[in-house]
């Protein structure tokens, strides 16, 4: 049985955080962007962690930001990949889906992102279509797997029993001050993404890690989105 005894170990960057976790094995969140695997792997390295440990790869959704580097890794590591069945597609293919704009700074990001040219996200199946919760004692980790759709109709959030939550791009830093909470700049429903932040907020987590930004306190999320 996973112990509660487990450490969050982010791996950032200026554009992307990815995260290991670390139990009785270790779990990958996130898989950064194209390349991004040589930053994961040697954080593992610097922690002791080795390949071999690595029980589990999860994508809290199918943004190639969050999905890149998820081939190599599944490729080096041997584990699984688990993403939400909605989001499948887009790891299987590689393609980046359709970003709608939430707010005038979604809408100035997604007019700046067709200037930019979109790297090659190297395609890969995932082993396990997540479409409800997904207990990860057999993982080794004390939590579970929440889907919290809204960012994308297959957006995952990561409850650890330790006291906290990793949830993707359900909530992003802000722009300019990346410990303050805010809507993601994208979301397919912005209703749906209140809902999840409340399933999230209902938890009661210590503290919250999002893939930009961040980590936020709940007292901090529940003041923004508790208004």
């Amino acid at each position: 049985m996973a112990v509660l005894r487990q450490m969050v170990i982010p791996v950032t960057s200026r554009f992307v955080n990815s995260f290991i976790i670390q139990g009785e094995s270790a779990i990958l969140i996130d898989t950064g962007t194209p390349g991004y695997d040589e930053r994961i792997l040697s954080t593992m390295a610097n922690k002791g962690i080795k390949w071999s440990d690595v029980s589990l790869i999860i994508l809290t959704h199918g943004h190639y930001d969050h999905c890149g580097s998820a081939a190599t890794l599944r490729e080096k590591t041997g584990a699984p990949l688990a993403v939400h069945k909605a989001d499948a597609e887009a790891v299987r293919t590689g393609i980046n889906p359709d970003l709608h704009p939430i707010g005038l700074k979604g809408s100035i990001m997604a007019g700046l992102s067709r200037l930019v040219k979109m790297p090659v996200t190297k395609p890969v199946e995932a082993d396990i279509l997540v479409e409800g919760e997904m207990d990860l004692g057999k993982y080794g980790i004390a939590g579970r797997i929440i889907p919290t759709p809204g960012h994308t109709e297959g957006s995952l959030s990561v409850f650890l029993e330790a006291g906290c939550v990793l949830v993707g791009d359900l909530i992003f830093g802000g722009m300019f001050r990346q410990k303050a909470p805010d809507f993601p700049y994208f979301g397919y429903d912005r209703q749906e993404i209140l809902k999840s932040i409340k399933k999230v907020l209902d938890l009661n987590p210590k503290i919250v890690y999002a893939g930009h930004g961040g980590p936020f306190t709940i007292d901090a999320v529940r003041r923004k989105f508790l208004k």
